[in-house]
Order: structure tokens, then C-alpha cells, then sequence
């Protein structure tokens, strides 16, 4: 049970990481332009996306059972992939401001704009939290190889 859930989490955490980058890049772009400002400007916003889909693609060949076995750090991930989804769908889907009403724009860019920071902690915790797990297990084989070879000694 844990297995097919560990294959679940892994699947959509890439499926989501593609629609949260997706999704804030268009309003970050849409941003810009009603704003006239250069679009060079995002780059900060989305460097966090870029490092967590590197670190995906590391995990995903070189195979490090520490990170694509965590069933948590694969919960997490789908967690934090799913909220960004879901800011970014109401802010896309929000009918109710009176901007949209008065001129029209389509994206509630404020409701938005209040949650970047929370996104950019939410996946620099996620960078990290991956980069531990890629050494935590090392140190754990580090630490298996010493109690066999300790086990060997007194044999």
C-alpha cells in the first residue's frame, strides 16, 4: 500500500509542478504587461520553480531511493503543488472584485500578489527538504556499513 502511494504522490507532484509554474507564469506575465513593466522582472518569481524541477530531474536519474521513497516528502510536495494551483486558479477565477467589474481584467492580481512570498518559502522549504533527503541517505548507508562491519569484528 505504501508503494502504490509513494508511485502516486511521485507522479503528481511532477504533474502539479508543471501546472503551478504554468498557472504563475501566466498571471506573473499578465501582471507585468497591464503593469508596462520588462518581463525580466519575473525571473525572481520563478527561479524557485526552476530549482525544484532540477532537483526532480536529478532525483528521477539518478534514482535516490531517499527522496523518490519518502512517501511524506512526496505528500508534502503534492500539498504545497496543489495550494499553488489552487491561489492561482482564484485568483484567475475571481468574479466577485470590483476590478473586474470597473475594467475588466480578469485576474485578481492582488489576491494574488499577497501570496508570492508564501510560494517562494513554500518551495525553497521543498529544495531543501530534498537536497537533506539526498544526503540523509548516504549518511544512512554510511551508518549501516558501520554496524555490519562492527557485527563482522565480534563474529
Amino acid at each position: 500500500m505504501k508503494k502504490i502511494f509513494n508511485g502516486l504522490f511521485y507522479v503528481f507532484k511532477f504533474l502539479l509542478l508543471i501546472a503551478a509554474f504554468a498557472l504563475t507564469l501566466f498571471i506573473l506575465i499578465r501582471m507585468n504587461v497591464r503593469l508596462e513593466k520588462n518581463i525580466t522582472s519575473i525571473l525572481p518569481e520563478l527561479i524557485p520553480f526552476a530549482i525544484l524541477l532540477v532537483l526532480f530531474i536529478i532525483n528521477m536519474i539518478f534514482r535516490q531511493h531517499g527522496v523518490n521513497g519518502n512517501v511524506f516528502y512526496n505528500l508534502t510536495c503534492c500539498l504545497v503543488l496543489s495550494t499553488i494551483v489552487c491561489v492561482s486558479l482564484r485568483a484567475i477565477l475571481d468574479t466577485n472584485m470590483v476590478l473586474n467589474e470597473k475594467y475588466g481584467y480578469g485576474v485578481d492580481f492582488n489576491f494574488f500578489d499577497n501570496f508570492i512570498a508564501y510560494i517562494k518559502i513554500m518551495l525553497y522549504g521543498l529544495s531543501i527538504a530534498d537536497v537533506l533527503f539526498m544526503f540523509r541517505e548516504k549518511d544512512n548507508d554510511k551508518i549501516k556499513d558501520e554496524k555490519k562491519s562492527k557485527k563482522l569484528k565480534k563474529a
